[in-house]
């Protein structure tokens, strides 16, 4: 029976609704093991479940378009489909992790895990399965296909292509109607919520990266080949050089607003920008996703050149990987990182191990009296980095990162003591915005405090403070203020906070080395080079490259007179073509430059 016949008789159609329906339930109660939980989360989020039945239903549209066969197509659907959902099972009791498209990438450790909580005799039954299936597959693809389906067969892929583009972007009105949100943060709720399928298809995009076609080993060694040796490694007066980065939740000045208020929030920065080297730091991200800043601040690494919506801490960070704190380490560092939230957040519990750091200090090291509003207090998170470094026998590397002033900023949430403003914007942005302040003086007042610490100590210390985004109501108030720029202006205006680089001794840090505004992936290069400490080879071609564009964000760039460029304009210019092939060297390639 051909596809014609099929297609004549209409109800043949329904299989596909109804494999579709079967084959979510099946895959959501092998995740949730529980029928009453696939029923309250379907009862919950009905509109959920009907978009994972529309992608089971394009993926037996795929099916049927290349095989021929309504009934065929929509069974091998089903059946690819169930066992994505097997893999998703074990996975998720094994690792307690959901399966991830990008876990493709890793088809080996995949195997391995498969074979580890299966018997052999199953798992050579379910590769004999999966031959047989595709050799069916591929004979009614072969040796069926006729010119007289192929226009049925062009019409099922094309509504599989359809549906496919309908749910694909979260930016679409459709999925901002429908709620539809990649918790990127946390895949597990992520999946809860959305269900397998629509979760596994929003994050196919990450996987979708290719490599520079001029990639090899003699380009990278061309690149970093002027790469010497600094004369001088035995840090500073023969002492190793100390580090503490200090990354504040949402710390920002706001650029453009005057906060017309009796009491600074950023009094003491203001006082320190007079005297210690001061820049602007352009964040490739805004009011979310902390870990792009870090991803780029400890790796030397740029989100630039990834695709949009990847989160490299959940997405590629997978092994080790070279950066900041495996460097120091190599050089007898004892590296440490500090953050008051939980530790799967972001994926960091697995990440920071993979980026060469000792230690882990989480949520879990932190009194639960230590809050300040929703969060860890800023104030416990610098008596946690003073005791790293008191119980310290070495030189260390400190990266804290702070949670006090996430938002959301509601009104009251410090109980007291909000700030006043004096220019005019609306009652609800005016009450986010003196909740903010609150939560922004307190982390003034710790940075004081820490440096105050670190002022008495006998090492020499440089202490790297810096925001990691502007706050979530940035952009309202930039409206309702009338400064709102536009285009890839706008895009800047909303990525730039403040950086601070202090010293402890006065001769370490050379301020003639930084510059007045830069992206988080040239940190380490410039860190690496104030401490006299030799630079890998990626690292070294950014600290070459601050001369040609110190700011590198995926929508601009910016040279050093300060002009803003598009990124686009600028894929083919050397220096940005040459970072790109060094990122993908370092983080998918064979990484040759930390060979050479």
């Amino acid at each position: 029976m051909d596809i014609n016949r099929d297609c004549s008789r209409f109800p043949r159609l329904l299989y596909i609704p109804i494999f579709a329906v079967i084959v979510v339930i099946m895959i959501e109660l092998l995740a949730r093991r529980s029928i009453t939980g696939v029923f309250l989360w379907m009862i919950a989020h009905p509109e959920f479940f009907a978009l994972n039945g529309v992608i089971a239903s394009t993926i037996m549209a795929v099916a049927i378009a290349f095989s021929g066969r309504i009934i065929f197509g929509a069974a091998a659907g089903t059946i690819l489909l169930i066992l994505l959902g097997i893999i998703n099972t074990v996975k998720l009791s094994i690792l307690r992790a959901p399966f991830f498209a990008w876990d493709f990438l890793f088809a080996r450790q995949l195997g391995s895990l498969g074979a580890s909580v299966i018997s052999r005799q199953m798992f050579v039954a379910f590769i004999i399965l999966s031959a047989f299936l595709a050799g069916v597959f591929l004979y009614f693809l072969i040796k069926k296909f006729n010119l007289s389906t192929l226009r049925i067969r062009i019409f099922f892929l094309a509504v599989a292509v359809g549906f496919s583009g309908f749910f694909y972007r979260n930016e679409t009105s459709v999925c901002k109607w429908l709620d539809i949100k990649n918790i990127n943060w946390d895949q597990r709720e992520n999946y809860a919520r959305n269900g397998f399928l629509l979760a596994f298809s929003m994050n196919i995009s990450p996987m979708l990266f290719s490599q520079p076609d001029e990639y090899d080993k003699d380009l990278v060694r061309r690149l970093i080949e002027h790469n010497d040796r600094l004369e001088d490694e035995n840090g500073f007066d023969g002492q190793p050089v100390n580090l503490i980065f200090f990354m504040s939740e949402s710390f920002s000045d706001l650029t453009d607003p005057l906060f017309e208020s009796p009491d600074n929030p950023l009094e003491n920065l203001k006082q320190l920008a007079s005297q210690f080297p001061h820049f602007r730091l352009v964040s490739p991200t805004y009011a979310g996703n902390t870990s792009l800043v870090e991803f780029e601040a400890l790796t030397g690494l740029s989100n630039a050149f990834l695709p949009s919506g990847a989160i490299p801490f959940e997405h590629y960070l997978r092994r080790q990987t070279p950066s900041l704190a495996w460097i120091l380490k190599e050089h007898g560092y004892d590296t440490i990182a500090i953050h008051p939230f939980y530790d799967w957040f972001w994926n960091r519990n697995n990440v920071y191990p993979n980026l060469g750091f000792n230690e882990y200090l989480s949520i879990s090291q932190f009194d639960e009296t230590a809050k300040r509003g929703f969060y860890i207090s800023d104030e416990a998170l610098v008596d946690k980095i003073i005791n790293v470094i008191d119980a310290s026998d070495g030189p260390y590397f400190v990266h804290a990162v702070s949670m006090e002033n996430h938002g959301p900023y509601i009104p009251g949430r410090f109980e007291q003591n909000e700030i006043p403003i004096g220019f005019s914007v609306s009652a609800g942005l005016r009450s986010e915005l003196q909740s903010y302040l609150a939560g922004l003086r307190d982390a003034d007042k710790q940075l004081a405090r820490l440096l105050n610490y670190l002022k008495g100590r006998n090492e020499p210390v440089i202490c790297l403070f810096f925001g990691d985004h502007q706050p979530s109501f940035g952009q309202a108030l930039y409206n309702e203020l009338g400064v709102m720029k536009e285009g890839i202006e706008m895009d800047y205006q909303l990525s730039v906070v403040p950086g601070l680089l202090w010293e402890n001794r006065k001769g370490i840090i050379d301020e003639k080395d930084i510059p007045e505004q830069l992206s988080p992936a040239y940190l380490p290069a410039i860190i690496l080079h104030q401490m006299r400490i030799p630079l890998p080879g990626h690292m070294f071609y950014l600290r070459h490259g601050l001369s040609y564009y110190p700011v590198v964000h995926r929508n601009f760039v910016v040279d050093p007179s300060g002009n803003l460029l598009d990124f686009n304009d600028l894929r083919t210019d050397p220096y940005i073509r040459g970072l790109e092939v060094l990122n993908f060297d370092v983080l998918f390639g064979s990484r040759f430059s930390c060979q050479l």
